[in-house]
């Protein structure tokens, strides 16, 4: 493996991106590549993930694909890359198969340590607990764990395990703290954040009111809105009947435009839809699809067999374009009780 890059090392550049600070390692490796170097597949990695927490999906297949021809298919780094992006795509069987792949190769132990994580992962979202004993008794067989990042991974997992398995609430919550409590004395908020998530939703099933409420703001203090879009993701999915972590956005109502993604996005050949998203900002709770139905078409009566279609469509179209990846959206947010917009 090849340790440095153009002064660089490998460990440094996993210490930026579990920083969260996403832009910095593209800028990082962008230096690399205009100074003549080719990136390892280490680094390409990377480069990879760090695309897809900024919900850059396509330009996150693409390095894969580089990945790929630099190796060959059956590459494991190329293959534990590609299982990766597939389980965050929520494409889990086809991870899940991927991953198991990865471990029966003759790779590094590390590689293979996080090819069984991401099988077992794939396992706790499909709700697979029977086979899971099996599988962490081989994870814990490679303690002592030596790599941080790896050991915090496995707290985390074994934290959501024991979280959705629903057996030992008191055990899940635990592994969180301890997950926490590494992250930060490496102030790794890629892990506090996930750590937190974990907690967060412990206190959620659990009925603990006062610890979500407190957690959530803790939430809130960690994530930064301009890069941790997958992680914003993931925060509004769960909690977005109590909080949401907003997004920048602006609207120019005189040029029917908006500004989001650090872009500005013209709806001038697109009425509909910019009245639909301007209906909605300002509007700190869900706002139902009549009064969606009745702002946008003052003079029908709603009709939900008439009406819903439309708002789901007007809605789907606006999301791929505001959205950075509209199939996980972090500013135009559904819920049974309508629409609204994650914005400040």
């Amino acid at each position: 493996m090849r340790e440095r890059v153009e002064h660089i090392t490998l460990a440094e550049l996993k210490d930026l991106f579990y920083r969260s600070r996403f832009n910095e390692v593209l800028k990082t490796l962008g230096d690399i590549e205009e100074g003549g170097e080719i990136l390892s597949p280490e680094f390409a990695l990377i480069r990879a993930n760090t695309l897809f927490e900024l919900h850059q999906v396509a330009e996150s297949r693409t390095q894969l694909e580089y990945i790929q021809q630099t190796g060959d298919a059956n590459d494991p780094q190329y293959l534990y890359a590609s299982a990766r992006l597939s389980y965050f795509d929520d494409q889990l069987l086809e991870a899940q198969g991927t991953f198991k792949k990865v471990t029966d190769l003759d790779c590094s132990q590390s590689l293979r340590f996080k090819g069984l994580l991401g099988v077992a992962n794939t396992m706790c979202s499909l709700k697979d607990f029977e086979g899971i004993p099996e599988v962490l008794k081989e994870l814990l067989a490679f303690e002592p764990i030596e790599q941080e990042d790896e050991k915090l991974s496995l707290l985390i997992f074994l934290g959501n395990y024991y979280l959705y398995e629903g057996e030992n609430l008191v055990l899940a919550k635990d592994y969180f703290r301890k997950g926490m409590a590494a992250a930060a004395t490496k102030s790794w908020t890629y892990f506090i954040v996930r750590s937190l998530i974990g907690l967060a939703s412990v206190c959620e099933k659990d009925g603990q009111h006062a610890e979500l409420t407190w957690t959530l703001s803790m939430l809130q203090v960690f994530i930064d809105s301009s890069q941790q879009f997958y992680l914003i993701h993931l925060v509004n999915k769960q909690f977005k009947q109590h909080f949401t972590v907003n997004a920048a956005l602006e609207f120019d109502t005189a040029n029917n435009r908006i500004f989001v993604n650090n872009r500005w996005i013209a709806f001038h050949e697109k009425p509909l839809l910019f009245r639909f998203l301007l209906m909605l900002h300002g509007n700190e709770m869900f706002v139902a699809k009549k009064q969606i139905a009745t702002n946008l078409w003052p003079e029908e009566g709603y009709k939900p067999r008439i009406h819903d279609p439309r708002i789901f469509d007007i809605a789907k179209r606006a999301r791929a374009m505001i959205e950075a990846y509209d199939k996980q959206p972090v500013v135009l947010l559904s819920g049974r009780l309508g629409y609204k917009l994650a914005s400040i």
